[in-house]
């Protein structure tokens, strides 16, 4: 068995009981228990558990808490999974092209995937994402406007959590006006019974309508994101058309979704990645 393949296998585990055993798992999947160990401690780094003595403690428990990381932390998070997803996102997009692209950190490495692609229109709320685009000369970038998003303060998550974009009724509102080819869409986490969720009301309805107005939705999101609900659910997954994930997605899960005919990319994680440019504004 692949270590990707024994890692995911570990992951779904975690999202099943709230804690797993070095000894129990080496076992199980016929292995030792150092090579558990390094198991553990890359899905650590991953964000999907801690380190307990003799095995690991599932993080899926906070999701209910409603606590999520601030923006400048999930730039550190899966940062190659990101990438590599990025890059597949901004591959599906054809010359001439009008897309919509949301808020988020995958969303950022997708636009910044985009700066070498051939002569785009980007739609998007983002300004980490109109970071990654302002000064190419061939790829024009359209924003909404509205309120500038500082959700998060306050709010009962995170101070910061938030991404800084335009929403509100104004967004809402122009966004009316467009008709883009293809909306990538991120997330906070979603599930097959449960839909797409966000940590964020307004940046959800944001989603919501660029589902609407779109005529294909394609779903970026890293593998820490399967089987995760986060405050405030914006579609069902059957809305979607195509998930770009990474390689370490839960096998039984991916193939649930291609049951219901949603086209799901898998993708290796960058062995390069190259940095977001610098924000212009400074995170909330």
């Amino acid at each position: 068995m692949l270590a990707e393949e024994r890692r995911a296998k570990i992951q779904e585990l975690l999202t099943q009981k709230p804690t797993v055993v070095i000894a129990e798992l080496a076992e199980q999947f016929g292995t030792s228990e150092m090579t558990i160990r390094r198991d553990l401690d890359e899905l650590e780094a991953r964000g999907i558990c801690q380190r307990i003595h003799g095995g690991a403690m599932s993080l899926r428990i906070l999701e209910y808490q409603n606590l999520y990381p601030p923006f400048p932390a999930r730039e550190q998070f899966q940062v190659r999974e990101k990438s590599a997803i990025g890059r597949a996102a901004a591959a599906m997009v054809q010359r001439g092209e009008l897309i919509a692209i949301d808020s988020g950190t995958t969303a950022a490495h997708m636009a910044y995937a985009l700066r070498d692609h051939a002569p785009v229109t980007v739609l998007t709320n983002s300004l980490r994402v109109m970071e990654q685009l302002y000064d190419v000369l061939n790829i024009t970038v359209i924003s909404p406007g509205g309120t500038l998003s500082t959700e998060g303060v306050g709010a009962g998550i995170s101070p910061g959590s938030g991404d800084l974009a335009f929403v509100g009724p104004i967004t809402i509102s122009t966004l009316r006006s467009f008709r883009p080819r293809k909306a990538f869409i991120s997330t906070s986490g979603f599930s097959i019974p449960d839909g797409i969720s966000n940590a964020s009301l307004p940046q959800a309805e944001v989603k919501r309508m660029l589902i609407e107005i779109a005529d294909e939705i394609i779903l970026i999101a890293d593998h820490t994101k399967f089987g995760r609900l986060s405050n405030f659910i914006f579609a069902p997954i059957e809305r979607v058309h195509k998930v770009v994930t990474d390689i370490a997605a839960p096998q039984e899960e991916v193939e649930k979704l291609r049951k219901l005919g949603i086209e799901v990319i898998l993708v290796e994680p960058a062995e390069e990645v190259m940095p977001l440019r610098v924000p212009v504004l400074p995170s909330v």
